[in-house]
């Protein structure tokens, strides 16, 4: 790996990429405070970063209730926390962000909120996505605007595009994660592939569940088959899993809560296929290389759908319906993601399974 003092000795002779914006040994801010599937979105351009800029300091900013997804970080070197809900911290966090300097920060989340972080933190360029990758005039803070295509592209786009504006490739990258292993009293003796499910979404997102009953009957069936079924809950989420694992009584009860995000992510790691609704948990699965089979709904997969880190695609189902897709934050029926049966899912998860390397 290259060091400081050796990207220094050779700018002469190998220009750095970026190097107008990020010189040698400089450093980076990124911006992205919630929510979790954003956040993994936001580590690709952390990796992306860091293969191309190894000799630079890279920074991230997130809300307290995602820190510990970045806990141990190969690539960061700092965390910013900003504690949502907790003024009295407020003002501690924001003074610790004003003492740092920067070369550069990257607002990847391009909202109000954010576009104030951007503003207090010290840099020599502040750069973020126009509209309409960005809203409620959160461009103004910026020094360098980059130009977004209508309709916006996916969320981890918009970093790799902000990285080619100031001289990166721009090129995707696979995100790292100190991913924690759990423990083996949870995880099935049977050397059957294991399938994760997790009927749970937040209850903001409550209306792109998909039913916990159908949930059930696919767990159920795919224990039929002599899978190895783990349904995952996560704080608050028991009552949707309470009736997958009454139909599956040979499922695993994986709870989230108890194990934190890293060690979600190390039960999600030894699993062949992932199975959730447009949630942060399908994006985890798919950042550690599970094959995913996503149940959308109402929200755009061409801009919200899980990240392929290999030459294999995830699977996103729906149910086509006109009004599909929408920026509604509540619906009295869904259709988009009830008109999913469970044989078109356990057929996507059967599909999923006959392509893993054996």
């Amino acid at each position: 790996m290259l060091t400081p003092s050796m990207v220094s000795s050779s700018l002469a002779t190998v220009p750095l990429p970026g190097a107008h914006y990020l010189p040698a040994g400089g450093s980076v801010l990124v911006v992205r405070l919630s929510a979790l599937g954003d956040v993994l979105f936001a580590l690709e351009t952390v990796a992306a970063i860091h293969r191309e800029r190894p000799d630079v300091r890279i920074d991230f900013l997130v809300e307290d209730r995602f820190r510990s997804l970045l806990d141990n970080h190969p690539q960061l070197a700092t965390v910013h926390v900003y504690p949502r809900r907790r003024r009295a911290a407020i003002a501690a966090s924001l003074w610790n962000l004003r003492k740092s300097r920067y070369d550069v920060v990257l607002d990847l989340h391009g909202i109000l909120k954010s576009a104030l972080h951007v503003v207090l933190a010290r840099a020599r360029h502040k750069v973020g996505p126009g509209v309409p990758a960005s809203r409620e005039g959160a461009a103004r803070a910026y020094s360098l605007v980059v130009p977004m295509p209508t309709p916006a592209p996916h969320r981890a786009e918009v970093g790799h595009r902000l990285l080619a504006a100031i001289g990166l490739s721009g090129r995707p990258a696979a995100p790292r994660l100190a991913i924690v292993q759990p423990p083996a009293a949870l995880l099935l003796a049977s050397k059957a592939p294991r399938v994760f499910l997790h009927p749970g979404t937040s209850a903001f997102a409550a209306f792109k569940r998909w039913p916990s009953e159908r949930f059930a009957e696919l767990a159920r069936r795919l224990t039929d088959r002599g899978l190895s079924v783990l349904v995952g809950f996560g704080p608050g989420e028991s009552e949707l899993a309470a009736p997958v694992l009454a139909r599956a009584p040979r499922a695993i009860a994986i709870d989230g809560g108890q194990l934190g995000l890293l060690g979600l992510a190390g039960v999600m790691q030894q699993c062949a296929v992932v199975v959730a609704a447009d949630t942060g948990p399908l994006h985890l699965g798919a950042t550690v290389g599970a094959r995913c089979v996503a149940l959308f709904g109402p929200k755009d997969q061409a801009r919200y759908g899980p990240r392929a880190h290999s030459t294999e695609p995830h699977e996103v189902l729906w149910h086509e319906v006109p009004c599909r897709p929408c920026r509604r934050r509540t619906c009295v029926t869904p259709q988009c993601v009830l008109g999913i049966d469970v044989a078109t899912a356990e057929a996507a998860v059967l599909r999923q399974l006959a392509r893993v390397p054996t």
